[in-house]
């Protein structure tokens, strides 16, 4: 099957050469891979809408959703027995320990944000 023709008024048959500094042109290449979009459509994009297109979203793997998900429980948990008054003195270290397993799983998300994958 052949490639649809594309109506004249918007057939891209104009060249404009654009200069930039490796700092920009790497910035550029930058902003384009947090968009998911090649630097000239990135471009053309922020000239003619005023605006960059919105970032992609990294993924969350499972694990790391579940993880977080127990932790929210917890601390739910937690805070209707602050609040009634009702929260035991042994509960200290747990919410010790739940507080370093919320710092490592947000810095595991945080830190693997940057990975190629997501």
């Amino acid at each position: 099957m052949a490639r649809p023709k594309v109506p004249e008024a918007e057939r891209r048959s104009a060249k404009f050469t654009l200069m930039l500094t490796s700092g920009e042109l790497a910035k550029l290449v930058q902003l384009g891979e947090v968009c998911n979009k090649p630097p000239a459509a990135l471009a053309r994009e922020k000239l003619f809408k005023g605006k960059f297109p919105a970032a992609r979203i990294p993924k969350i793997d499972v694990q790391g959703y579940t993880q977080l998900q127990k932790i929210g429980n917890n601390l739910n948990q937690l805070t209707r027995l602050a609040n009634s008054g009702k929260l035991p003195r042994e509960l200290l270290g747990l919410l010790l320990k739940l507080n370093q397993r919320l710092e490592l799983t947000i810095s595991k998300i945080v830190y693997d944000s940057e990975s190629k994958d997501r």
